[in-house]
């Protein structure tokens, strides 16, 4: 394990909003001293919440060796993911909340640039993020450059679909004034991806902004959850009940502000009718969605929105959807399975998608 760093204290730029970083771990003690260090190293000033959710890792240890540079958090019992988000905003006390998982970093001036573009009655920022291995070497960028971010007022989207194009954890800062309207989380229905039901109904309650900057890295590990794919079936239905809790937030937020919510918001969300496909074509006896079909799905997939999308994404759609109308089953769960996991697919599969790609400006939502 490297050693924890003491990076020297330079003088704050008092121009900037006051931040608290909240980083949430569990067994990521590797990785805890990058992420720690990250923060300090940007110089702004930042209050650093670190919140341990009862690792048996020597991840408490990491965190006791920082001594007063962090606000330590040690859970009594494991919460999951949005416990862990509670208990750190239980501390904190900047203008803007950054909620950073403990296996990523911040780039080297991302989190000052960020707060540098600050602007009253914003309630939410995002950002794009270099991916990075298990060693901390960047490569690529999250997500594509050629998706295009949700900015502006989404509440409108939020309350017809469901969804707008948003970026994980590490990718995103709060204003304290939206997170004071939503917090806190229910523990229990977001134990995984906290950041979902924030990222849900804070748009509600005021605009977004999104910037192509990069402002952390988003590290590629064997042990993240989201690896696990060799049971589609499973993984399509823990997205389907996390985006039933998600919806269920939108009504209940937009009942508050005394708005209209769609009662099928899923049926114009493309990646939750993604998760649909997957699970009718992998377990149709474990759907969880009475009366649901393959054709019903792609009805619906070719007649939603594809919102900055290039004529080529249309047409791209178009043949997609089709074919997982039209093809046997077997046929169906090849392409699925080409589609989910890259490393199964053959050499001449992703050249053509890289074609696609770079030729024909196509990316699939």
């Amino acid at each position: 394990m490297p050693e924890s760093k003491v990076i020297p204290a330079v003088a704050v730029d008092r121009a900037l909003p006051t931040v608290s970083v909240i980083i949430t771990c569990y067994n990521y003690g590797r990785f805890l001293p990058a992420a720690i260090d990250s923060v300090l190293a940007e110089n702004v000033g930042a209050e650093i919440i670190v919140v341990d959710d009862c690792s048996t890792d020597d991840s408490r240890d990491v965190m006791r060796r920082y001594g007063d540079q962090i606000i330590p958090i040690f859970q009594t019992h494991n919460q999951g993911h949005a416990g862990a988000f509670n208990a750190g905003w239980a501390k904190a006390t900047g203008d803007v909340i950054y909620f950073l998982d403990s296996d990523d970093f911040v780039l080297e001036g991302g989190l000052r640039r960020a707060l540098q573009n600050w602007e009253p009655g914003v309630l939410l920022y995002q950002y794009r993020m270099r991916y990075a291995d298990e060693t901390g070497t960047l490569t690529g960028i999250h997500p594509s450059p050629r998706l295009h971010l949700g900015s502006g007022d989404l509440s409108q989207q939020l309350r017809d679909e469901g969804r707008f194009h948003v970026n994980v954890t590490s990718g995103l800062l709060f204003a304290r004034e939206g997170l004071q309207k939503v917090m806190p989380i229910d523990a229990d229905a977001f134990r995984i991806s906290g950041e979902g039901y924030l990222v849900s109904v804070i748009p509600l309650y005021g605009p977004v902004r999104s910037y192509d900057e990069t402002l952390s890295a988003y590290r590629l590990h064997a042990a993240q959850n989201w690896k696990v794919r060799s049971d589609f079936a499973a993984r399509a239905r823990r997205g389907l009940d996390h985006d039933f809790k998600r919806y269920a937030a939108i009504r209940q937020h937009a009942a508050k502000l005394g708005l209209p919510a769609a009662d099928n918001l899923g049926d114009a969300d493309l990646p939750h009718l993604n998760d649909r496909l997957l699970s009718l074509s992998f377990a149709p006896d474990e759907h969880p969605i009475a009366g649901d079909s393959i054709a019903r799905v792609v009805r619906l997939a070719t007649a939603a929105p594809l919102h900055d999308a290039s004529g080529g994404e249309y047409v791209a759609r178009w043949f997609w959807w089709t074919a997982m109308g039209i093809l046997p089953g077997g046929a169906r769960r090849t392409l699925l399975r080409w589609k989910m996991d890259p490393s199964a697919r053959p050499g001449w599969v992703s050249g053509l998608a890289r074609f696609a790609r770079r030729r024909l400006g196509i990316f699939m939502h």
